[in-house]
């Protein structure tokens, strides 16, 4: 062995096709890097198809916290030949390919191979799987697990205690998966490189988690009692994670026939007294527009998740856009409030969906958590969340008091909210109508209408309900900035795209002459106006970075702060944003293409 390299951070990738058992092998992956004591962050490219296609898992692995990834390989995983056709070129020189060699013709890439001095390592994974169990060929990605713990000097023993956690209910697939590592282990690779990670941080007690299970998680320690919810690309793993674990923290779980029944059950179950959400995507949301207003026109708190993904219509169901942003803050016909919150990170699905519940409560209001395809599905290793969180449920009335002595639903007040009853308590009324009404739940709608008397009490209504608003954009956080204040440029985001922003920044900040810093947004609607324009000053040349085509963020900051951001840039193609694409797409604009 000569030449030894030590990775501080390493680029993995494994392509094949759906089916493959890819994503099983990737999480596999995670957990024991994770066990190892390595920050990781995974994120997947799939098809919309259940098998065939060309799918991978993208694995990154680093000695410091990550919340982003790159393009550049150090190991390729090719199960097929597109994963070679696709993929290929991003292997950086000196990098490692695994193939299998019963699917897999490399000859075509024999000069590129040489070129950039690839470790070429190609056996027949399907022959070996097939020899251990005719029928299960995914055993080919432990095989190849096997190879690259071998050619990395890694530890095979964890790897063994991952699998036994996996198959603990399944002892004879578990004997397949020990048999198949081992046979990768002792595949002799003629490797003359030999590969080392760097050391671990040693944080042992990290849990690997996606962004819905971390959504679902921060609802069910909000006090979620009811999830109504229709599955639908990328947003259904909320739905599976809380109904698998449904008796555990309390929670019923219904499987709507369809995104309408989901938003309305969640309706009624919160005029019941029960925290209620219900989860879906672009075109589930678009259903669900008639109700949400419902719930704003009743004061109903209710929370909805709306993972983005790219569209109009079907769109592109497994790949990501932030271009249902506007649509969010004018959903339904009519005015009504909302609150919107966009996760910048896994660590703040938990956190803003905590938030949200509070903030629903509270206001009485819908609340929106804006999320995306790749933060829905993207995986990291973080430490264990604290679940004892404080619980706001706002105005309840219980009994006559001096403040309230009769129970008026939607009685006038300083602040514009009204207290709300839980039924069957006494002395108060149930009505839910979804026609303006006076402060007794009184339709406007019928012989009412048009009468002088009726005319005051409907903008009267109009102005409670928005006089919240103002009250709710004092409490709610602003932008933040990463890197220094007053540096020469800053790149604006909001959302998931956060982390490949700031890591930009970075690479920028140590390859340019000048200083780069970025502000991203999580609380965007009502837009904290104060806390917004105090950052945005501070702004010497801006460049916004959003993935939509209608510069959709931007046209906010310019419609609530009066504010214009000096360039854009943007990305389009459905695939999740890397540092590296930033910075090219930032030096494709006119006045860096001569640096």
């Amino acid at each position: 062995m000569v030449n030894e390299i030590s990775y501080p951070l390493i680029s993995l990738k494994w392509g094949g096709a759906a089916g493959d058992g890819l994503q099983s092998t990737g999480l596999l992956m995670q957990k024991y890097f994770n066990s190892l004591g390595y920050s990781v962050f995974g994120i997947p490219g799939t098809q919309s198809t259940i098998r065939g296609g060309h799918v991978w898992q993208h694995l990154q692995v680093a000695i410091t916290r990550i919340d982003h990834f790159d393009e550049e390989l150090d190991v390729l995983f090719a199960l097929n030949k597109q994963t070679l056709d696709v993929h290929f070129n991003n292997v950086k020189n000196n990098g490692i390919i695994i193939t299998n060699s019963d699917i897999v013709n490399t000859d075509e890439f024999n000069i590129k191979i040489v070129e950039k001095e690839i470790h070429l390592v190609s056996l027949p994974l399907t022959t070996n799987a097939r020899n251990i169990e005719s029928r299960s060929l995914i055993l080919a990605n432990t095989i190849a697990m096997g190879v690259f713990l071998k050619l990395f000097n890694l530890p095979i023993e964890q790897y063994h205690e991952i699998l036994k956690k996996r198959f603990a209910k399944n002892s004879k697939i578990l004997e397949y998966n020990l048999t198949a590592l081992q046979i990768g282990f002792n595949y002799n690779t003629e490797q003359d490189v030999s590969r080392r990670l760097g050391p671990s941080n040693g944080k042992l007690d990290n849990i690997v988690i996606n962004g819905n299970q971390m959504i679902a998680l921060g609802a069910a320690a909000s006090g979620l009692k009811f999830l109504a919810q229709y599955p639908i690309t990328p947003a259904s793993s909320i739905l599976t994670y809380l109904a698998m674990n449904a008796a555990k923290f309390g929670i019923i779980v219904r499987q709507a026939e369809d995104e309408l029944a989901a938003i309305n059950m969640i309706i009624g179950a919160s005029f019941g007294g029960a925290r209620a959400m219900t989860a879906s995507s672009g075109p589930g949301i678009s259903l669900m527009a008639e109700a949400f207003g419902y719930a704003s026109m009743t004061e109903t708190p209710i929370v909805v998740v709306n993972s983005m993904r790219a569209g109009p219509s079907t769109g592109i169901p497994t790949k990501m856009e932030q271009a249902d942003l506007l649509s969010m803050i004018s959903l339904s016909h009519g005015e009504s409030p909302r609150a919107i919150f966009a996760p910048r990170n896994i660590e703040e699905c938990f956190e803003l969906t905590v938030k949200a519940f509070n903030v629903a409560d509270k206001y009485q209001i819908p609340v929106i958590i804006l999320s995306d395809f790749a933060l829905s599905e993207q995986t990291k290793n973080i430490p264990e969340v604290d679940l004892n969180i404080k619980i706001n449920r706002g105005k309840i009335w219980q009994k006559p008091s001096s403040e309230f002595p009769k129970f008026k639903r939607f009685q006038f007040t300083e602040d514009g909210i009204s207290p709300r009853a839980f039924p069957p308590t006494p002395e108060a009324n149930y009505i839910l109508v979804g026609a303006e009404h006076d402060e007794e739940s009184h339709s406007l709608s019928g012989n009412r209408c048009g009468l002088p008397n009726s005319w005051t009490i409907r903008e009267k209504m109009i102005e409670k309900r928005f006089k919240k608003v103002k009250k709710l954009e004092e409490e709610l956080d602003g932008p933040e900035f990463y890197g220094s204040n007053d540096a020469d440029y800053t790149i604006i985001c909001w959302g998931s795209t956060q982390g490949a922003v700031n890591e930009a920044v970075d690479r920028l900040n140590k390859s340019t002459k000048y200083s780069w810093n970025s502000l991203s947004f999580s609380n965007l609607f009502p837009i904290p106006i104060q806390l917004t324009k105090e950052k945005l000053q501070q702004i010497k040349y801006s460049i916004m970075f959003e993935i939509n085509y209608t510069n959709q963020f931007e046209q906010l900051l310019y419609l609530y702060v009066d504010w214009k951001v000096n360039n854009r840039i943007k990305h389009l193609n459905g695939e999740t944003s890397t540092p590296n694409l930033i910075i090219k797409k930032i030096f494709q604009l006119e006045e860096f293409k001569n640096e």
